[in-house]
């Protein structure tokens, strides 16, 4: 097994998993020692040169030199890499654990999760979906300030690599609207404007055969790492609420979804759930899962395999995992203050302090320090800390430069969203 982007939490999570049912497991990473390297169960580690076509073929290379024949992504950038060559990888004996660019797509263009979720009856945002800067003004006029600017692809190819990731931005006024737009447009891909959804972030998790779900899981976030919303640092599991399920299963039927999947909802508790997007990957919280009693890696290369899993939506509930580094990285967006126009309210310094410092909810368990394996524990900080000294120089060498903020004249005019594709048409009104 070759696991990708083992930087990440969900891969470390994926190599405990399968070294634990017995495979050897193998991890690459732009990184020179990512978390997932730490682990007893990595058998060796390929340091990717960088994330484009040609980085992809020598690691393909590199693997079928180590008799691998499973190879995971982890990420979106990884899933759209690996797809661009599939002939190439299946040559070499080697299975990609990720379904096809069309299906791909249902989940990474957000612009047709919406149209899609919409058509099966799932409630979505107010949302437009402008092509110039003048609908732009006017979309946001219509739904209201503060709105949310969202790029329509979190990982956009440039035609060579993908471009540096832009998430979503609140926009208090009309001030920030044009600024905001040229961050978040890539090429012909303008952003969506969405109005703000009252109710708490939610998440189902499930694994997927052709549209079918044979896998559950549900859990309730209790700590953003990002405090106006992102993934969790501090999260529980919770039964199914199916108020969740029914609508997401909904939507991953139209989507014929083949493997992991999350589907996130905005729920206040009494109306309907609205959808907030679709993550057609593993997810940083799959650990909780697996200690939850849902083994998805497991699961889904059973499928990739060709072998028969019977449906389960049995799990225990009340586990409370906790990502240490997550909490630190909350502390650092806390000091730096809300962005403008976020609606949340936002923890004060001290609350921070209390967060990273203080007493934890009863049972709380390590999300990357296990007894029987500890290393990833200490990986966790060192990749951290090395990823806020680059984050610093950064910033530094930014600050030097003194560049202005982006302009639309700044957007580059032509790319394609995904390795090997055409630009999509873009959703209409």
């Amino acid at each position: 097994m070759l696991v990708l982007d083992g930087q990440t939490t969900q891969g470390l999570a994926c190599v405990r998993s399968l070294g634990r049912a017995g495979h050897t497991v193998f991890v690459a990473s732009p990184l020179r020692r990512p978390l997932a390297a730490w682990s007893r169960y990595c058998r060796a580690h390929f340091r990717l040169g960088d994330e484009t076509i040609a980085a992809f073929a020598a690691l393909r290379a590199w693997a079928q030199t180590q008799g691998v024949r499973v190879v995971l992504p982890q990420r979106e950038r990884s899933c759209l890499l690996c797809d661009a060559e599939r002939a190439q990888w299946e040559a070499a004996g080697i299975v990609v654990g990720c379904g096809p660019q069309d299906m791909l797509l249902h989940a990474f263009d957000k612009a047709r999760t919406l149209e899609l979720a919409a058509a099966c009856g799932v409630r979505i945002p107010p949302t437009r979906f402008p092509r110039t800067l003048a609908e732009a003004r006017a979309a946001a006029e219509a739904i209201g300030y503060p709105c949310i600017l969202k790029p329509r692809f979190s990982d956009f190819w440039d035609g060579g690599r993908f471009q540096a990731e832009h998430g979503a931005r609140y926009v208090p006024d009309h001030a920030g609207l044009e600024a905001g737009v040229a961050a978040c447009r890539r090429g012909e891909a303008w952003p969506l404007i969405q109005g703000i959804v009252a109710g708490r972030g939610k998440g189902v998790f499930a694994l997927c055969d052709h549209g079918e779900p044979v896998a559950w899981f549900g859990h309730e976030r209790l700590r953003d790492v990002r405090p106006s919303g992102s993934g969790s640092s501090l999260r529980r599991s919770i039964p199914l609420d199916p108020r969740l399920r029914e609508p997401a299963a909904r939507l991953l039927a139209a989507m014929a979804w083949h493997g992991p999947v999350m589907v996130e909802f905005r729920d206040d508790g009494s109306g309907e759930p609205c959808l907030i997007e679709v993550n057609g990957r593993f997810w940083g919280s799959l650990e909780l899962a697996i200690a939850s009693g849902v083994d998805f890696p497991k699961l889904w290369v059973a499928l990739l395999r060709g072998e028969r899993v019977a449906a389960t939506s049995a799990y225990e509930t009340g586990v409370t995992l906790r990502w240490a580094w997550g909490d630190v990285k909350r502390l650092l967006y806390v000091v730096a203050g809300a962005p403008p126009g976020c609606p949340e309210p936002y923890p004060s310094v001290l609350q921070g302090l209390r967060e990273v410092l203080g007493p934890q909810p009863v049972g709380t368990r390590s999300e990357t320090w296990r007894s029987d394996d500890r290393w990833p524990g200490v990986g966790e900080w060192m990749q951290g800390i090395g990823g806020l000294g680059g984050l610093f120089r950064a910033t530094f060498a930014r600050r030097l430069r003194r560049a202005p903020p982006p302009s639309l004249s700044d957007v580059p005019k032509r790319a394609t969203p995904t390795p090997g594709s055409q630009t999509p048409e873009v959703m209409r009104p």
